[in-house]
């Protein structure tokens, strides 16, 4: 089965793609997207019936926010920063762990199991905790003008990615030091490979291929992360404060970028009076989720469980038709010591 013949992979994936594209148009296509929209809505008999924000039956298709703009075009003109950011953040985790995996790897064993203990200790601590301590002082500075908003962003994306590099290379070093037990590379080592050649040409020949499932599934992690971080007030772009009249108690948020967490952030203390406002966010977080789930589980069955021949329960032979031997086929990389999708 090839990739490429799969609906259920061209399907998602286009999905994600149009969603990409059609934020960068947004602005080119509706200028005026983010002015205020009507203050009021009137019947047929002149008479006031609705004020913002607007349900989705009073403005299709998905209701207004509480300036009266369509929320529809303001989820779709953050797209980019949502998605495109959590693509960087899942990379930046990828050639992270890859690189402390390597060198994890190649440690002493004792060491392994120290750095692992302390790693192991943190797993306990909710990662959306560990990012809110560390970009709450970055909010402050945001706050007072002295961050601006794309530094700011910058910042988040790096830090995002940064906090899961550890946990991830950790596992993905064990997985490597499984896989250099294997009688080829003890065999490569004895006839004087470096470290530098058993790298590239066994452990990075079968990297590649899993760090296809596993880059998608950092990203439905990703994603998943900046709902976490929503709501406790942390979005990618940094929210703005607004203190309206000196009766007013409580600040009011918005958001440069729109971006998904952000809307969702803004809305979040209206969840019972106008459930919309903070469930179209989630909407749209929801189908990007379950899209990359869909590409995550066809690139998983295609690159790795389509690689493993079948094998009869009882005999314990090869039953692939295109195999000529008898000899039990094992996968070269399997991660079996823990779920990928832990960390």
């Amino acid at each position: 089965m090839s990739v490429f013949r799969s609906f259920r992979f061209w399907i998602p994936f286009l999905i994600i793609v149009f969603m990409i594209i059609a934020s960068f148009l947004v602005p080119t296509v509706f200028p005026d997207f983010e002015e205020e929209g009507p203050s009021y809505l009137k019947n047929e008999d002149g008479r006031i019936v609705a004020a913002p924000p607007y349900s989705p039956a009073e403005m299709p298709p998905l209701g207004s926010d509480k300036l009266g703009r369509d929320m529809f075009l303001l989820l779709l003109s953050g797209a980019k920063y949502t998605l495109i950011s959590a693509l960087i953040i899942a990379f930046l985790r990828m050639i992270g762990g890859f690189i402390f995996g390597v060198l994890f790897a190649f440690l002493p064993r004792w060491i392994r199991l120290l750095i692992r203990g302390i790693g192991d200790t943190f797993n306990f601590i909710p990662l959306a905790i560990v990012v809110f301590v560390l970009l709450i002082p970055l909010q402050g500075a945001f706050d007072s003008g002295a961050l601006p908003s794309f530094r700011f962003l910058v910042i988040q994306i790096i830090v995002i990615a940064l906090v899961v590099i550890p946990s991830l290379g950790m596992y993905l070093g064990e997985e490597m030091n499984e896989y250099m037990k294997n009688d080829f590379v003890t065999a490569s080592r004895q006839m004087g490979a470096s470290s530098v050649h058993i790298i590239k040409k066994h452990i990075w020949s079968q990297f590649n291929r899993y760090g296809i499932v596993m880059f998608s599934e950092q990203l439905t992690q990703t994603l998943l992360l900046l709902i976490q971080l929503g709501i406790l007030y942390i979005c990618l772009g940094g929210l703005i404060t607004v203190q309206f009249g000196i009766m007013e108690n409580l600040p009011v948020y918005f958001s440069n970028t729109n971006e998904w967490a952000a809307t969702m952030s803004i809305n979040i203390k209206q969840v019972f009076l106008k459930p919309w406002l903070a469930l179209n966010p989630l909407l749209f977080f929801a189908i990007s989720i379950y899209c990359v789930n869909e590409i995550s589980g066809v690139l998983r069955r295609v690159l790795i469980e389509g690689d493993v021949p079948k094998r009869n329960k009882e005999k314990g032979v090869c039953t692939n038709p295109n195999a000529t031997s008898t000899t039990t086929i094992e996968p070269d990389f399997t991660f079996t010591n823990h779920s990928v999708k832990e960390y």
